[in-house]
């Protein structure tokens, strides 16, 4: 069962025989609120487990909502959230709903986790972020893609596409009846195959049709500009050693989505030239 709140970000709620399984949970506890209510009013009491399909903020916030919860995730996730989660909370405060306390996965998987008395199936699946995982709900033949796939074109926070790509391919092929996305509904073949040949192109390099863009702009102009701050992050990592800290460097480079690509190359190269990197 899907919850789609007034920004259009969904959740997907499993019930099965002995839990209920939720996936994401948007922006904090106060979102979380019609969730609980359903569960009290509509549902047999059953063991909540919660699935975070990444560790960003707008699919994390409401997990403080369930105190005694397992949360499920993909292992790189928890290192994920405990480097960005707190930079997240600061920076966008005007997205809190509610009073948030960041809460951590504590039951995380490899490659996959599955619930055989459920029929459900959690699933590694790099690509959006390094830490991306799909929900498979086997009886309802519904797989949750997080973020994995979006109308018109998808973030892109992970420098390997290689990764994006193969996820892509699986999540076309997926023998699933509905493919539900955290930000675009139910997601079709075209679409990902669109989301394929947007990641294509800018994985070698060639102009991207605006049609394929649309109004989304700012996100391609992240993605533009993202995309050359991880080629970089490593060797910044590697200078800076034990003393690397994530707020300072990405107070650095903020709205990435509204600075042109010119201006931002001559910020990191600036940046890369006190630390003695060459652009």
């Amino acid at each position: 069962m899907g919850f789609t709140y007034d920004d259009d970000i969904s959740v997907y709620l499993i019930k099965g025989e002995h839990h209920v399984v939720l996936c994401d949970t948007h922006l904090g506890p106060l979102s979380m609120k019609v969730i609980k209510d359903y569960l009290l009013t509509q549902l047999a009491p059953k063991e909540l487990l919660v699935f975070n399909s990444h560790s960003d903020w707008d699919h994390i916030w409401g997990n403080s909502a369930f105190v005694d919860a397992k949360i499920i995730s993909h292992e790189t996730a928890n290192t994920r959230m405990q480097e960005i989660g707190e930079f997240d909370l600061n920076r966008l405060r005007k997205f809190h709903n509610g009073e948030i306390e960041l809460k951590y996965p504590n039951l995380t998987f490899t490659e996959k986790l599955t619930l055989e008395d459920e029929d459900i199936e959690f699933i590694y699946a790099p690509g959006h972020t390094i830490d991306s995982a799909l929900c498979f709900d086997r009886r309802d033949c519904v797989l949750f893609v997080g973020d994995l796939v979006e109308f018109p074109i998808p973030y892109l926070d992970y420098y390997d596409l290689d990764a994006f790509i193969k996820t892509l391919e699986v999540i076309k092929h997926f023998p699933a009846e509905i493919k539900l996305s955290a930000h675009s509904d139910i997601v079709s073949e075209d679409l990902i195959e669109r989301n394929l040949s947007y990641i294509k192109g800018i994985q070698l390099g060639q102009p991207i049709p605006p049609e394929m863009i649309g109004l989304s702009t700012d996100v391609h102009q992240y993605n533009v500009n993202n995309r050359l701050l991880l080629k970089y992050e490593p060797l910044i990592r590697e200078k800076y050693g034990k003393s690397f800290n994530y707020t300072s460097y990405k107070s650095n480079f903020l709205d990435l989505g509204q600075v042109n690509s010119d201006n931002f190359k001559a910020t990191l190269e600036k940046y890369l030239s006190r630390l003695k990197i060459l652009f």
